[in-house]
């Protein structure tokens, strides 16, 4: 028996798995992988616009289930956002590829295990062993810990990040790196209320009680856009999009530039371009996330909405029976045409700059 921690939401009976980040120990050994993104800024802070939002050109939001595999499942997402960017087409990469991977980085290549791993681990596993499709090794939770194809070696070798840079926890930075086009994924703490965002997308600040409880687990996410009149980041979650607003939230600035609950913030990109232009760009700020914010009765005793350690065998059986497959379930079979052809290789890999 393992125990793992999850968010519990009793009233509708669900459940979403937590910690599968832990703080990084160390910087990437490589220098291309550790650099800092305050040396490649381009917008000062009153050139901003008051809103940006990368959501149209990213992929499918999907679903992590009871694994701990949120750091691969957020800088997948930056990838495949990456990669649409340059072809407009939706690609789907392997989150169990990388998920084992970065597990292996983490020393754990004699026992990998459903342990969770940091977000440097991650970033060196796509740097040394790439990403394959998920077409070749799929998102089937039976196989967690188990060692990708040979196949899934041979083609991702190919495909791998050449560069990644750090991002301060500073709202300026933050801000600055969504304008110029580019998600970051970090590490949250994460309290029973985040839950209040299962139907609408609105997290709140912690609050006393929260902190008081204790409680917490950590989470990875995928900042994609801002709002200044809503006073918040808009985030990509990976449990699925019948969570929160289609799969997305929106977190108050003050939380997630505060060092106390946020950590590892990084993003990933070929440095030959620090903009991707101002498409994403908006004006119009008009809409107000927040304004619809109403928790619902179910949290008012604090028992309905909790943080436990609960039994979570790693032999990735779904506990309601279904099926363990988890991937999109988005038909992206034409993608593997998109990825391989020799029009667009060796530029999409490189996210074509």
């Amino acid at each position: 028996m393992s125990l793992r921690k999850f968010l519990v939401n009793r009233y509708k009976n669900r459940k979403f798995r937590l910690n599968g980040i832990f703080p990084s120990t160390h910087l990437p050994s490589k220098q291309w992988l550790c650099q800092a993104l305050s040396d490649h800024l381009i917008y000062d802070a009153n050139q901003l616009p008051p809103k940006v939002d990368l959501r149209q050109d990213m992929t499918p939001v999907e679903d992590q289930s009871k694994i701990g595999s949120c750091t691969a499942n957020c800088l997948a997402g930056a990838y495949e956002y990456l990669t649409k960017k340059k072809n407009g087409h939706n690609t789907d990469v392997s989150r169990l590829f990388i998920y084992y991977n970065g597990r292996v980085k983490s020393g754990n290549s004699y026992n990998v295990t459903d342990s969770g791993c940091s977000m440097t681990n991650i970033i060196e596993a796509l740097e040394e062993f790439g990403i394959c499709l998920e077409s070749i090794w799929p998102y089937n939770i039976t196989n967690i810990n188990t060692r990708p194809s040979d196949e899934a070696y041979t083609t991702a070798k190919d495909h791998k990040i050449t560069e990644a840079f750090q991002v301060k926890i500073d709202l300026y930075e933050m801000k600055s790196c969504l304008a110029q086009g580019f998600p970051f994924a970090f590490g949250l703490k994460l309290f029973a209320s985040f839950d209040q965002a299962t139907n609408i997308g609105v997290v709140p600040m912690p609050s006393a009680f929260d902190r008081s409880r204790q409680s917490h687990g950590n989470h990875a996410l995928l900042a994609v856009g801002y709002s200044d009149r809503s006073q918040a980041f808009i985030v990509r979650n990976s449990w699925g999009e019948d969570w929160g607003d289609k799969g997305y939230c929106y977190i108050p600035y003050d939380y997630i530039t505060n060092t106390e609950y946020c950590f590892d913030v990084w993003t990933v990109r070929k440095v030959a371009i620090d903009d991707f232009g101002q498409d994403h760009w908006d004006q119009d700020d008009s809409i107000d996330y927040q304004q619809n914010f109403n928790p619902d009765n179910d949290n008012d005793d604090g028992n309905n909405r909790t943080i436990e350690d609960l039994d979570n065998d790693d032999d990735g059986d779904d506990d309601n029976g279904d099926n363990a497959y988890f991937g999109n379930q988005t038909n992206n079979d034409q993608d593997d045409e998109h990825w391989n052809t020799t029009d667009t290789g060796q530029r999409f890999f490189n996210f074509g700059y």
